[in-house]
């Protein structure tokens, strides 16, 4: 929980009195609360959005980042979702930026976790409209046949999972043990 953005904040962002941990009336777990107005500071996943794109011959788009964590990996283009975006918009704009590549045709493939920061990814897999290019916080994009999957380049688990997920959905057979 540590590696939460907000997990070290000190003041409440209602009225700016120091928080305190303590375990809120009605609660089972400690919490930073604001003993002044009683704000609870909680300290909630935060969802991600991604899609991965395909090509009419099977072929699959991967980015290699630039940004850490995970810098030098391959993953699908996605990234945080926006306040006052859906899923769907926050992961097609990723797309845009981290691909320069326009998708329609969005099918939910899944929903998965990644360990550690709490963070939830909602991926998509959506046809290809383009050839792509790297974005502002990738190197390189790559199309990949299913069988040439980079599985031990991959950058989180959540990547792994997801695209498992979106080749056993279409009847894929591919590695079960991850070669890293």
């Amino acid at each position: 929980m540590t590696s939460h953005p907000h997990a070290f904040s000190r003041y409440c962002m209602h009225c700016g009195q120091r928080l305190t941990t303590a375990i809120p009336e009605g609660d089972t777990k400690r919490r930073m609360v604001c003993l002044d107005c009683g704000f609870v500071h909680y300290l909630n996943p935060r969802p991600v959005a991604g899609i991965i794109p395909v090509r009419e011959d099977g072929r699959l788009l991967l980015v290699r980042r630039t940004v850490e964590p995970r810098s030098g990996t391959w993953v699908f283009p996605g990234g945080y979702m926006d306040l006052g975006e859906t899923a769907e918009e926050a992961a097609m704009r990723e797309t845009l930026e981290e691909a320069h590549l326009e998708v329609a045709d969005l099918r939910l493939v899944g929903v998965f976790t990644r360990t550690g920061p709490g963070i939830v990814v909602i991926v998509y897999e959506g046809r290809a409209l383009g050839e792509g290019a790297p974005g502002h916080e990738t190197s390189e994009v790559r199309w990949f046949a299913p069988e040439a999957i980079p599985w031990d380049e991959l950058a989180f688990d959540s990547t792994e999972a997801a695209l498992r997920a979106w080749a056993r959905q279409r009847g894929l057979d591919i590695p079960e043990i991850r070669a890293g």
